[in-house]
Protein backbone atom coordinates (compact mmCIF):
# COMPACT_ATOMS: atom_id res chain seq x y z
CA UNK A 1 0.00 0.00 0.00
CA UNK A 2 1.65 3.47 -0.91
CA UNK A 3 1.82 5.79 1.82
CA UNK A 4 0.92 9.30 1.25
CA UNK A 5 3.19 12.32 2.70
CA UNK A 6 1.65 14.93 5.25
CA UNK A 7 0.17 17.68 3.26
CA UNK A 8 -2.06 20.83 3.62
CA UNK A 9 -3.25 20.34 0.65
CA UNK A 10 -3.17 20.15 -3.81
CA UNK A 11 -1.58 22.43 -5.72
CA UNK A 12 -3.16 23.10 -9.25
CA UNK A 13 -2.03 25.20 -12.24
CA UNK A 14 -4.37 26.53 -15.15
CA UNK A 15 -3.67 25.05 -18.57
CA UNK A 16 -4.89 27.06 -22.14
CA UNK A 17 -7.71 29.18 -21.98
CA UNK A 18 -11.25 27.35 -23.49
CA UNK A 19 -13.78 29.48 -25.26
CA UNK A 20 -17.52 28.77 -23.31
CA UNK A 21 -21.06 30.72 -24.46
CA UNK A 22 -23.99 31.60 -22.64
CA UNK A 23 -22.80 29.95 -19.58
CA UNK A 24 -26.26 30.68 -17.25
CA UNK A 25 -25.50 33.09 -14.41
CA UNK A 26 -27.90 32.90 -11.39
CA UNK A 27 -27.92 35.57 -8.34
CA UNK A 28 -25.23 35.17 -6.03
CA UNK A 29 -25.16 34.53 -1.93
CA UNK A 30 -25.35 37.82 -0.88
CA UNK A 31 -27.29 39.02 -4.25
CA UNK A 32 -28.68 42.80 -3.33
CA UNK A 33 -30.00 42.51 -7.01
CA UNK A 34 -26.79 43.75 -9.07
CA UNK A 35 -24.16 40.22 -8.11
CA UNK A 36 -24.46 37.00 -10.09
CA UNK A 37 -21.88 34.01 -10.66
CA UNK A 38 -21.73 31.89 -12.78
CA UNK A 39 -22.97 28.33 -12.27
CA UNK A 40 -20.77 25.88 -13.69
CA UNK A 41 -17.40 25.88 -11.15
CA UNK A 42 -15.20 24.75 -13.98
CA UNK A 43 -16.04 28.40 -15.84
CA UNK A 44 -14.96 30.23 -13.13
CA UNK A 45 -11.61 30.61 -13.48
CA UNK A 46 -11.57 33.42 -16.61
CA UNK A 47 -8.60 34.23 -18.72
CA UNK A 48 -8.41 37.81 -18.14
CA UNK A 49 -6.62 38.20 -21.19
CA UNK A 50 -9.43 38.37 -23.04
CA UNK A 51 -12.67 39.80 -22.82
CA UNK A 52 -15.90 38.47 -20.92
CA UNK A 53 -20.02 38.99 -22.60
CA UNK A 54 -22.26 39.82 -20.35
CA UNK A 55 -26.22 39.22 -21.69
CA UNK A 56 -28.88 39.69 -20.05
CA UNK A 57 -32.81 38.88 -20.45
CA UNK A 58 -35.03 41.19 -18.83
CA UNK A 59 -38.32 39.45 -19.11
CA UNK A 60 -36.66 36.15 -18.67
CA UNK A 61 -37.46 35.42 -21.87
CA UNK A 62 -34.99 32.39 -23.60
CA UNK A 63 -35.11 33.84 -26.98
CA UNK A 64 -32.01 34.49 -29.28
CA UNK A 65 -33.75 37.89 -29.45
CA UNK A 66 -34.53 38.26 -26.11
CA UNK A 67 -31.18 39.15 -24.71
CA UNK A 68 -29.45 42.31 -24.84
CA UNK A 69 -25.42 43.20 -24.08
CA UNK A 70 -25.27 44.43 -20.26
CA UNK A 71 -23.21 46.75 -18.48
CA UNK A 72 -21.07 44.49 -15.90
CA UNK A 73 -17.80 43.23 -15.15
CA UNK A 74 -16.40 39.29 -14.04
CA UNK A 75 -14.23 38.43 -11.54
CA UNK A 76 -11.67 36.39 -13.10
CA UNK A 77 -10.62 34.28 -10.61
CA UNK A 78 -13.95 33.24 -8.63
CA UNK A 79 -17.03 33.80 -11.94
CA UNK A 80 -18.74 36.77 -9.79
CA UNK A 81 -20.72 39.08 -12.00
CA UNK A 82 -21.31 42.38 -10.98
CA UNK A 83 -24.19 43.86 -12.97
CA UNK A 84 -24.29 47.89 -13.12
CA UNK A 85 -28.01 48.14 -12.57
CA UNK A 86 -30.57 45.77 -11.62
CA UNK A 87 -31.94 44.32 -14.26
CA UNK A 88 -35.14 42.99 -12.55
CA UNK A 89 -36.54 40.21 -10.66
CA UNK A 90 -37.65 38.23 -13.29
CA UNK A 91 -34.08 38.70 -15.23
CA UNK A 92 -31.96 35.69 -16.76
CA UNK A 93 -28.15 36.60 -17.01
CA UNK A 94 -25.43 34.64 -18.74
CA UNK A 95 -22.10 35.38 -19.96
CA UNK A 96 -19.63 34.31 -22.90
CA UNK A 97 -15.97 34.05 -22.24
CA UNK A 98 -12.69 31.85 -22.29
CA UNK A 99 -12.23 29.28 -18.69
CA UNK A 100 -8.89 27.99 -17.59
CA UNK A 101 -8.78 24.78 -17.01
CA UNK A 102 -6.36 23.83 -13.91
CA UNK A 103 -4.76 20.26 -14.01
CA UNK A 104 -2.94 19.02 -10.08
CA UNK A 105 0.57 19.10 -10.13
CA UNK A 106 1.91 18.21 -6.63
CA UNK A 107 0.89 18.20 -2.58
CA UNK A 108 1.37 21.02 -0.63
CA UNK A 109 3.25 20.97 2.21
CA UNK A 110 3.31 24.24 3.48
CA UNK A 111 2.23 27.89 1.93
CA UNK A 112 2.64 30.98 3.30
CA UNK A 113 1.83 34.77 2.11
CA UNK A 114 2.32 37.79 2.47
CA UNK A 115 1.00 41.41 1.44
CA UNK A 116 2.20 44.91 1.55
CA UNK A 117 1.61 48.27 0.64
CA UNK A 118 3.57 51.18 -0.01
CA UNK A 119 2.70 53.98 1.77
CA UNK A 120 3.02 57.56 0.58
CA UNK A 121 3.54 61.08 2.36
CA UNK A 122 1.33 63.92 1.43
CA UNK A 123 2.46 66.12 3.76
CA UNK A 124 2.83 69.33 1.99
CA UNK A 125 4.51 73.29 2.88
CA UNK A 126 3.23 74.14 6.37
CA UNK A 127 1.79 70.97 7.80
CA UNK A 128 2.15 70.33 10.95
CA UNK A 129 2.07 66.62 11.11
CA UNK A 130 2.96 64.05 8.29
CA UNK A 131 -0.26 62.92 6.35
CA UNK A 132 0.21 59.25 4.66
CA UNK A 133 -1.36 57.62 2.31
CA UNK A 134 -1.32 53.63 0.61
CA UNK A 135 -0.52 53.48 -2.79
CA UNK A 136 0.18 50.20 -4.63
CA UNK A 137 -0.23 46.91 -2.74
CA UNK A 138 1.86 43.72 -3.88
CA UNK A 139 2.05 40.30 -2.34
CA UNK A 140 4.61 37.57 -2.19
CA UNK A 141 5.03 34.23 -0.86
CA UNK A 142 6.47 30.86 -1.11
CA UNK A 143 5.06 27.19 -1.07
CA UNK A 144 6.49 23.54 -0.62
CA UNK A 145 5.76 20.87 -2.88
CA UNK A 146 6.35 16.87 -2.88
CA UNK A 147 6.06 16.50 -6.56
CA UNK A 148 8.24 17.83 -9.23
CA UNK A 149 7.42 21.52 -9.96
CA UNK A 150 9.42 22.24 -12.87
CA UNK A 151 7.29 22.23 -15.64
CA UNK A 152 5.47 25.61 -16.86
CA UNK A 153 7.36 27.35 -13.40
CA UNK A 154 10.41 28.92 -14.80
CA UNK A 155 9.26 30.09 -18.41
CA UNK A 156 8.70 33.41 -16.83
CA UNK A 157 4.84 33.59 -18.09
CA UNK A 158 2.19 34.76 -15.20
CA UNK A 159 0.21 31.52 -13.61
CA UNK A 160 -2.73 31.18 -12.39
CA UNK A 161 -2.00 28.68 -9.22
CA UNK A 162 -4.74 27.00 -7.05
CA UNK A 163 -4.04 25.65 -3.41
CA UNK A 164 -6.95 23.54 -2.36
CA UNK A 165 -7.46 22.00 1.11
CA UNK A 166 -9.98 19.36 -0.50
CA UNK A 167 -13.70 19.00 -1.52
CA UNK A 168 -16.01 21.50 0.01
CA UNK A 169 -13.26 23.89 1.10
CA UNK A 170 -12.35 27.25 0.11
CA UNK A 171 -9.79 27.55 -2.28
CA UNK A 172 -6.61 29.90 -2.92
CA UNK A 173 -6.44 31.37 -6.47
CA UNK A 174 -3.89 33.31 -7.40
CA UNK A 175 -1.79 34.95 -10.45
CA UNK A 176 1.88 34.68 -9.78
CA UNK A 177 5.35 34.76 -11.73
CA UNK A 178 8.00 32.53 -9.91
CA UNK A 179 11.54 34.20 -9.57
CA UNK A 180 13.28 30.98 -8.02
CA UNK A 181 12.42 27.13 -7.46
CA UNK A 182 14.32 25.34 -5.37
CA UNK A 183 14.78 21.50 -4.69
CA UNK A 184 15.60 19.90 -1.45
CA UNK A 185 15.99 16.25 -0.25
CA UNK A 186 14.65 15.49 3.15
CA UNK A 187 15.40 12.81 5.54
CA UNK A 188 12.84 11.35 5.20
CA UNK A 189 13.51 10.88 1.83
CA UNK A 190 11.04 13.26 0.33
CA UNK A 191 11.66 15.56 -2.56
CA UNK A 192 10.30 18.96 -1.30
CA UNK A 193 10.42 21.67 -3.92
CA UNK A 194 10.13 25.23 -2.67
CA UNK A 195 8.43 27.77 -5.24
CA UNK A 196 8.75 31.45 -4.53
CA UNK A 197 6.20 33.42 -6.21
CA UNK A 198 5.64 37.36 -6.37
CA UNK A 199 2.13 38.79 -7.73
CA UNK A 200 1.01 39.61 -10.90
CA UNK A 201 -2.13 41.56 -11.10
CA UNK A 202 -4.56 42.06 -14.09
CA UNK A 203 -6.54 45.28 -14.12
CA UNK A 204 -10.65 44.45 -14.30
CA UNK A 205 -13.72 46.33 -15.71
CA UNK A 206 -14.09 48.38 -12.71
CA UNK A 207 -10.59 49.85 -12.85
CA UNK A 208 -9.19 48.00 -10.22
CA UNK A 209 -6.97 44.83 -10.22
CA UNK A 210 -7.25 41.31 -9.16
CA UNK A 211 -4.09 39.05 -8.42
CA UNK A 212 -5.58 37.10 -5.59
CA UNK A 213 -8.19 35.54 -3.22
CA UNK A 214 -9.69 32.95 -1.54
CA UNK A 215 -13.25 31.73 -2.28
CA UNK A 216 -15.46 28.88 -2.43
CA UNK A 217 -14.55 27.52 -6.10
Amino acid sequence: MSVIPAHVGSLSIAGEPEEFLNAEAVPAQEFTGTEYRIVDPALRRLSPGMPAFVEVSPDGDTDAGAWVPADAHVDPLFGFVYLTTAPGPEALVRVSGASLPVHPVALVRSISLSVTNDVVELQVMGDGYKRRAVSLRDFSGELVGLTALDEGFMDGAPLLVEVSKGAGSEVFRAWVKVPELSHKLTPGALYERTVKFIGHAFPTGSGAAIAWGYGTP
